[in-house]
């Protein structure tokens, strides 16, 4: 691969998402250079197109590129949706949040979590959410603190799996110990990009 789409497929997976018209700007070459070195990505099976951003002025919008998930070339998505679909089978309710709660748990076990206190942990659980790959920030809200996950690591296997979302929610109650609700799923947040939305139900004082 030629050293400049190597440069420009390390951006992309640094920035994790991105336009031609960004990359134009970064790598200051034309935006028919940037084009014709994504669509060698796209062939490559290195990128791929994951959303659409509208155009500032009139015009058509722009397509956002993200790096390809590796997991899709090892199988993993469908090992890891047969995995669920075998645990949670002929589960009742309760058990499935059991066993949800269960994964949550040993899924953040793995990482270093700061409790020091409430603000310290949120900051702390974000961290630890980017290096889970989720595109993970927070807003205040007069209501408790909005955690947004800007990019779904299961997003391969969500339509068959929609309890992914649940154990997302019982993940960041692990994380933060206090009770989580989704109150957006997948909606197009401004830069186009779906993004899923978690309240923190915490107790006000």
């Amino acid at each position: 691969m030629p050293n400049s789409r190597q440069k420009i497929l390390n951006f992309v997976l640094e920035q994790q998402s991105t336009t031609v018209e960004e990359l134009s700007k970064v790598f200051k070459v034309t935006p028919a250079n940037i084009r014709h070195h994504l669509s060698i990505l796209t062939e490559q099976g290195s990128v791929q197109v994951i959303g659409q951003k509208a155009a500032a002025i009139r015009g058509r919008p722009a397509q956002i590129y993200s790096a390809t998930r590796q997991s899709n070339q090892n199988n993993l998505d469908h090992l890891t949706e047969s995995l669920l679909s075998i645990l949670l089978q002929d589960s009742g309710s309760d058990e499935r949040n059991l066993i949800l709660k269960k994964i949550a748990r040993q899924m953040v076990t793995y990482y270093k979590l700061d409790t020091y206190n409430p603000t310290r942990r949120l900051y702390s659980s974000i961290r630890i959410l980017k290096r889970m790959n989720y595109q993970a920030h927070w807003e205040a809200h007069f209501e408790n603190p909005r955690i947004m996950l800007g990019y779904c690591p299961y997003r391969a296997i969500l339509d068959h799996t929609p309890e992914i979302c649940q154990m997302d929610a019982f993940m960041l109650q692990e994380l933060l110990d206090t009770p989580v609700r989704q109150i957006v799923k997948l909606a197009v947040n401004t830069k186009g990009l779906p993004e899923c939305v978690f309240l923190l139900n915490r107790p006000s004082k």
